[in-house]
């Protein structure tokens, strides 16, 4: 039996957590780009609207994140990522809260640009200390994070060293507790959704989500847009981490490969390379709502929304949440001409 929201939320709440949320991230219909598209009802689950360092989905996941790293007496963090990453951005910003050292191991393949604007400003505006590196194959840092965490160990520092993505048990919990608030402004504006899309990039919001899904029954689907990997990878690894989390956040559902919804046509030529769609997703959303999308993630994550309504997968009568899950930043670190749409569009 699936359990309820105040049981999942108690037990959650007792896990140790570094609250800067202010509130349930506002839940908007998007009336003009539902028109616009014939249908559906589309409602954005605006967590690009969260607190600290612009906001975005990470900070869900890095309450509890860096909660057990000051619980556990760490003093010192180490991120890794793109050189556009919106975790190691969030996480610089909720250090310097909390008082953490921020460590930054920040990658990209050969020859990628990395411009000190967008994320990466940011990122030295909140006093992280920046580690740039050239990855191949993309999320391969080789020795240079273990390397650091032995160079900062020596120096009497006590690190953690936190997953891509934020990926983890811990981060998990964000997005299950997510599931409960979404269901009580669901309630309160009397609508009961069949999808929600999320994009997916290491996996880790999507786990949460489908763990919440499993164990809350909030009614809908969630179908989670790839922006760099192959479903087949996501299934298994979303299997594996749900299946490691569940126990640990004492929620006693996880799902199963068959119930998972994932795709992953809107990669376009790699992470991080805007695609026609997406930019067609951008300027619908910014021209008809006023709503800004970045090209990697989340707008790619709304131009497979748009593709599953033109195609009738979604059906008119339906209703669907747009998770947005934040990113803004990267938008300042692209070429215009990447990125604008064509006023026709």
């Amino acid at each position: 039996m699936a359990l309820d929201a105040s049981t999942i939320l108690s037990r959650l709440d007792a896990l140790p957590r570094l609250r800067v949320l202010h509130g349930p991230s506002p839940l908007e219909e998007a009336k003009a780009l539902s028109r616009h598209l014939g249908g559906p009802r589309i409602f954005l689950k605006r967590d690009d609207l969260t607190a600290a360092g612009l906001g975005g989905n990470k900070v869900r996941k890095l309450e509890f994140i860096l909660g057990r790293a000051l619980a556990e007496g760490c003093d010192t963090v180490i991120v890794c990522g793109g050189y556009q990453s919106n975790l190691a951005r969030i996480a610089a910003a909720m250090g310097a809260r909390a008082g953490l050292r921020v460590e930054l191991v920040l990658g990209g393949v050969p020859g990628e640009p990395h411009p000190n604007t967008g994320n990466l400003l940011l990122d030295h505006l909140f006093g992280a200390n920046v580690h740039l590196v050239e990855t191949e194959p993309r999320w391969d840092f080789g020795t240079a994070i273990p390397d650091l965490a032995a160079r900062l160990t020596r120096e009497g520092r006590r690190v953690m060293i936190m997953p891509l993505g934020g990926s983890s048990p811990q981060g998990m919990a964000g997005y299950v507790m997510a599931t409960a608030e979404m269901m009580q402004q669901f309630g309160e504006a009397g609508i009961a959704p069949d999808h929600l899309y999320v994009a997916v990039g290491s996996g880790g919001t999507y786990a949460g989500l489908v763990l919440g899904e499993c164990n809350l029954n909030p009614g809908y689907r969630v179908t989670g847009v790839s922006v760099s990997r192959k479903v087949g990878y996501l299934v298994d690894k979303v299997i594996a981490e749900t299946a490691e989390a569940g126990p640990i956040l004492g929620l006693p559902r996880v799902p199963t490969a068959e119930s998972l919804s994932l795709i992953d046509d809107q990669i376009g030529a790699q992470y991080g390379t805007p695609t026609e769609a997406g930019r067609e997703a951008l300027g619908l959303l910014a021209r008809l709502e006023g709503v800004l999308v970045d090209p990697v993630y989340s707008a790619k994550c709304l131009a497979g929304l748009i593709d599953h309504i033109r195609s009738g997968r979604i059906g008119r009568d339906e209703t669907v949440v747009f998770l947005h899950t934040g990113g803004t930043p990267a938008l300042f670190a692209y070429d215009p001409a990447l990125i604008l749409p064509d006023a026709a569009a």
